[in-house]
């Protein structure tokens, strides 16, 4: 990694408008508006190549100036070694690619994914090639959205076809490009939305539905998902012999938290020693037509069960983590507690859970001062003025 001694954070703060500094072939300056633009100056393959990166403003920094220097010198170095170039495919060339494969492979949400191509990534990104696209060039497609009123949230839904594309032209031999794109798509930060999640008696009405429904699987995968919160494609790799009924455990060794014990209620430790006398094999959801042997989706018959019991579309399997994190933590459950019961990386993840929580019994209490209980209350009225003279004369 290299080092830079001028360009330290001290040193641009203390930059006046309309100066520079510049080390490693990176310059930044100093706008006189106050703002910072970022740019690159170096020699490569003989040749001089200068490009501004972007402004401050924008969301650049020296990471992404940095990121352009080294894309140079590994093209430099592909050419002096003789490595066989990618073919010149446009991001449009791409797209149509990409589009044409999700149509031949039944791939999913094919108009919204069009429309976003055709609409937007298409005219900002187009005439770039992919093989030389660059985080830099994301961040200013963001930031040209941006600047057209799109919230972080749809630029973001932009972002995730991008970066679909990009996974899927990584492998694509039409396309020769080299697998393994060398950087992540960037997203914006989005504001936290209002949590939604599932009260007791909707969660019977949930039940309840699943319990009718076609599908053989979608109530026990709504019972383990409501009562644990685990991730929908943890639920379905549950194998038979990791359920501990006596326990009270699921042993999991595949999750985005790594390996780990998934505590469970004692409703579904009960509702499990029933259900997995019926299965056959080593899944806890086992389906023949699946080639991994488990069911890999359950998501058509539970947005079936959610609209057979009268609930809101918005509720998807992931809600019903945000049910179990909400009503324990409505319950009392402390956050090192619950970020254990639900395999969370981040103790700040957990903390909007418990925080709300601590909200709700605040107002209750809150509400309880303003309200005092019925009996007192009436012993308080029956003390009149009248009442407390006599007593006072007595």
């Amino acid at each position: 990694m290299t080092a830079f001694a001028k360009l330290s954070r001290p040193a641009l703060r203390a930059l006046k408008p309309g100066a520079s500094i510049t080390e490693h072939g990176i310059t930044y300056t100093k706008l006189p508006s106050g703002d910072g633009r970022w740019s690159v100056n170096v020699m490569v393959a003989r040749a001089r190549h200068h490009q501004v990166v972007g402004t401050e403003s924008e969301g650049f920094t020296r990471t992404q100036a940095e990121e352009l220097v080294a894309r140079l010198k590994v093209a430099k170095r592909e050419k002096s070694h003789g490595v066989r170039k990618a073919r010149a495919v446009t991001f449009r060339d791409a797209a149509k690619f990409y589009l044409d494969h999700l149509e031949a492979t039944g791939g999913k949400d094919i108009p919204k994914k069009r429309q976003r191509l055709t609409l937007h990534l298409n005219r900002l990104l187009g005439s770039i090639q992919l093989a030389t696209l660059t985080q830099t060039d994301l961040r200013r497609y963001s930031a040209a959205r941006a600047k057209e009123g799109a919230t972080p949230g749809t630029v973001n839904r932009e972002l995730a076809v991008v970066s679909h594309l990009l996974r899927l032209a990584g492998d694509a031999e039409e396309l020769a490009l080299l697998p393994g794109l060398p950087f992540r798509v960037p997203r914006l930060k989005e504001p936290e939305g209002k949590p939604v999640y599932l009260k007791p008696a909707e969660m019977a009405k949930l039940l309840e539905a699943a319990a009718r429904d076609e599908n053989e699987h979608v109530l026990a995968f709504s019972m383990v998902g409501l009562h644990t919160g685990m991730r929908l494609s943890s639920i379905l790799r549950i194998r038979l012999d990791e359920v501990d009924i006596d326990r009270r455990v699921i042993w999991i060794d595949r999750d985005k938290a790594g390996e780990r014990q998934q505590p469970i209620t004692a409703d579904l430790a009960a509702f499990l020693k029933t259900y997995m006398r019926k299965q056959q094999g080593p899944w806890l959801f086992p389906s023949v037509r699946s080639g991994t042997g488990h069911a890999t989706n359950v998501y058509k018959a539970f947005r079936r069960s959610v609209k057979a019991a009268g609930l809101a579309a918005v509720i998807t399997p992931h809600k019903m983590r945000h049910t179990m994190a909400t009503n324990a933590a409505h319950a009392g459950v402390d956050a090192p507690t619950l970020q254990a019961m639900g395999g969370w990386k981040s103790r700040r993840m957990v903390e909007r859970y418990t925080h709300a929580g601590a909200m709700t019994d605040a107002m209750d209490k809150l509400s309880a001062a303003y309200n005092p209980p019925a009996k007192k209350a009436a012993r308080r009225r029956e003390v009149t003025p009248e009442l407390r003279k006599t007593r006072a004369k007595s």
